[in-house]
């Protein structure tokens, strides 16, 4: 085997590895807009920069037919190691990073980090999350504490649009609020036609972004940026 075919081997299995991570970050983790609003993309870029690139360039460096074939599982090991070291380290974080549920309460949605979350301390069964579930929307009747990660006990699941109504902007509230953004509200009326939109607040980290509701869908599916 050539050092070309071994680095193109080791590139082809590397890309289908992080592929198939970036669509779980993608569309389960961090669906639209969360993505964005958690800022997940650089982290995925590092490790995209080493699984995906230095990876596969390192097996060209050390790959020769010249070598032993212990030394060479060696260097391979070690280039093997370094990846899922850095693939372990990268799940880690970015899973610690999502929401797997947000909470609306006091008017509007909390975005709160599964590394702080308490979900053991849920009573509704319908929130419950895995590892492999897409962020569920919750609410809190009334917030007797300013630490919203204290509320765990008392979510219920979010079904009922009436409960986000008053605290909800129309297209027409959210162009008189901000003049200088109608080119991109109406760029994101035209891309959900089917969609009877609002806009509410999503609070991250003391960060408020306003978020696109789907009142069909019941759930956040965009982001007016600023």
């Amino acid at each position: 085997m050539t050092r070309i075919k071994a680095a193109l081997i080791h590139l082809t299995i590397s890309i289908i590895v992080i592929g198939l991570f970036i669509g779980i970050v993608f569309f389960i983790w961090y669906p639209k807009p969360l993505y964005s609003i958690a800022e997940v993309i650089e982290p995925l870029k590092l490790l995209v920069l080493i699984d995906v690139v230095v990876g596969p360039m390192l097996t060209f460096i050390v790959f020769s037919k010249k070598k032993s074939l212990k030394s060479l599982r060696i260097d391979l090991s070690l280039i093997a190691l370094l990846q899922i070291s850095a693939l372990s380290y990268g799940i880690y974080s970015i899973y610690n990073g999502r929401s797997s549920i947000i909470v609306f309460a006091e008017g509007r949605f909390h975005y709160l980090i599964e590394k702080f979350s308490n979900e053991e301390q849920l009573n509704s069964p319908e929130l419950e999350t895995s590892f492999l579930s897409k962020p569920k929307l919750s609410y809190v009747p009334k917030l007797n504490t300013m630490d919203i990660y204290s509320t765990y006990a008392y979510m219920l699941p979010l079904t009922d649009f009436n409960i986000l109504k008053p605290y909800a902007l129309s297209v027409e509230n959210i162009k008189a609020k901000f003049k200088s953004k109608t080119d991109e509200i109406d760029l994101l009326v035209s891309l959900y036609p089917e969609d009877d939109i609002v806009f509410l607040t999503l609070d991250r980290d003391m960060s408020l972004n306003y978020i696109v509701f789907s009142k069909k869908r019941n759930e956040i599916i965009d982001e007016l940026k600023f």
